[in-house]
């Protein structure tokens, strides 16, 4: 049994999928109670795909879906206890083990409203124009300050020449030098560990959610 989310377990049929917000029932075709499905992908699966294409057919097939009534919600999780919201956040987590460092977010002094801006920012849930186009949101995919590149989260926190300004600029302040990394999470997950001074380590860890309230 699956127990994440099918873009999570078959991230490559996810990236060859047309409508990404698609609904069970857009891919679902139901006639004379026999069950068949339509996953309208961009383009046929290439050889090496086949394998992930005839995992996910196999893991379709082993769901009992009738194709008519309405649905119904039901909880699989933990039978004995009944549903749970911590076996329920267990669930959402990534499959591939990626924990976002909460403690890193929560636990310094930047205010509520700025810690949640930065926890949005770490789980991928920021609204910058990718993801409002995965949305079906009609609007230019360009970044809003250095308008040279597609706006994504990691562009527009970590590597947009407007916001490399800010960050060299802490980095001088500091006297540090620094590698960006890909990802706000990465960034995050390794930020605690380049101070080694007590005396300053809450300045320093004040730094990434100032910075990205600020951008």
């Amino acid at each position: 049994m699956l127990v994440c989310s099918l873009k999570a377990g078959f991230p490559e049929l996810y990236r060859l999928a047309k409508n990404k917000e698609a609904l069970v029932s857009d891919h679902l075709q139901s006639h004379n109670e026999r069950v068949s499905w339509d996953f309208n992908f961009t383009r046929h699966a290439q050889d090496w795909e086949l394998e992930a294409v005839a995992s996910f057919l196999e893991l379709l097939s082993s769901s009992s879906v009738k194709g008519y009534g309405e649905d119904r919600l039901c909880w699989r999780g933990s039978s004995k206890e009944g549903f749970q919201v911590r076996t329920y956040y267990k669930y959402l987590l990534p499959a591939d083990g990626i924990v976002v460092p909460w403690k890193r977010i929560w636990k310094t002094k930047a205010p509520l409203r700025v810690a949640f801006f930065v926890w949005v920012a770490a789980l991928g849930r920021i609204l910058t124009t990718d993801n409002l186009r995965r949305r079906n949101v009609i609007v230019l995919d360009w970044c809003c300050m250095c308008k040279e590149n597609g706006e994504s989260i990691s562009h527009l926190l970590l590597h947009c020449s407007a916001a490399m300004e800010i960050w060299s600029f802490m980095f001088d302040i500091f006297g540090i030098q620094w590698v960006m990394p890909g990802w706000v999470i990465d960034l995050i997950a390794c930020w605690g560990n380049s101070c080694h001074s007590i005396r300053i380590r809450k300045v320093w860890d004040m730094v990434p959610p100032c910075v990205f309230w600020c951008i």
